[in-house]
Formats: C-alpha cells, structure tokens, sequence
C-alpha cells in the first residue's frame, strides 16, 4: 500500500520531436511499448515521483504514479490531459 509519502525512483522518457513523453520505475525504459516510438525513447532524466513531489514535466503526478502502479509505465503527449498503459 501507498501512502502520500512514499517516493520511488523514475525515469522520464521522451520520443524525438513528437511531445510525446512516458514516465518508467525502469531506467532503460524497457518496459515502454516500441510502437509508440519506433525511432527509440531518449532518456531525459530520473526523479523521484511521488504525489507531493512535482514530475519533471507538465503532468500531474496522480496520474502517473495510477499507470506505474498498474503497468510500470505512464505514456502521454504533451497537451494531452490522459495518458495510456496500453
């Protein structure tokens, strides 16, 4: 179970020029579908994400920690308000 204090390390990915950007607990990004990037996701930094700690980049940190916690991965485009583990 996790509580508003609990932290754990991630990556932030982005693909090319796309605004297309994924959050993974993996620091290689392996976990990330291919399909969604064909041309390779570029590791951008590692933080630490929790609910009360900002993401490096504009998402709110719920919503990323909910598809880390169901998949290990959180994909979306930048302006996009959903993202997708699938």
């Amino acid at each position: 179970m996790q509580t508003d204090t609990d932290t754990v390390q991630a990556y932030l990915f982005e693909c090319g020029d796309e605004r297309l950007f994924a959050v993974s607990i993996d620091p290689y990004g392996r976990n990330i579908p291919r399909n969604a990037c064909p041309e390779g996701w570029r590791l951008k930094t590692g933080f630490l994400l929790g609910i009360h700690r900002p993401v490096p980049a504009e998402i709110d940190p719920k919503a990323v920690l909910r598809g880390i916690r169901d998949a290990g991965y959180y994909v979306w485009r930048e302006g996009m308000s959903r993202g997708t583990t699938r």
